[in-house]
């Protein structure tokens, strides 16, 4: 009984250790696509604003802006959704904790019967030494 604990208890820490796993690489996504969009900024900060010419060139650049900040927007939607997938990674890591804390203490009720049972196994052994030299001694006394 006390293996079969053991090995779920294992099984769980595993489940948490994986929904760990992916919570890191959730948040490692969330990281990279705010760096696109500081990537992004920058360049459209980088972008001259046209001082003169034609109003067509003007037009380009603007254009050229509203792709950016396209791009952003559409980055912007994938953080929100990385961001609910992180939520539900949460609650799963927060089920998995608990149920690995479940199983540990189940394990470690399993093994202290356990050893209750051993030390009252090796009482018992004991005292049924003593009453056996207890007896012996008592005999040999009535003999002599």
């Amino acid at each position: 009984m006390k293996a079969k604990l053991a090995s779920l208890v294992k099984i769980a820490k595993q489940k948490l250790q994986e929904e760990e796993r992916m919570l890191a690489r959730n948040q490692i996504l969330i990281a990279r696509k705010r760096e696109q969009i500081d990537c992004i900024n920058a360049q459209i900060a980088a972008i001259p604003i046209p001082t003169a010419g034609n109003f067509s060139l003007y037009q380009n650049q603007k254009a050229g802006i509203q792709a950016y900040l396209y791009e952003i927007e559409e980055i912007q939607k994938q953080i929100a959704l990385l961001l609910k997938e992180q939520e539900m990674i949460r609650q799963n890591m927060r089920l998995a904790h608990l149920n690995h804390e479940k199983m540990l203490h189940v394990y470690n009720q399993e093994k202290e019967k356990q050893e209750n049972y051993l030390k009252t196994l090796e009482n018992k052994q004991l005292d049924e030494n003593t009453l056996i030299l207890h007896s012996r001694t008592k005999r040999d006394y009535s003999r002599s």
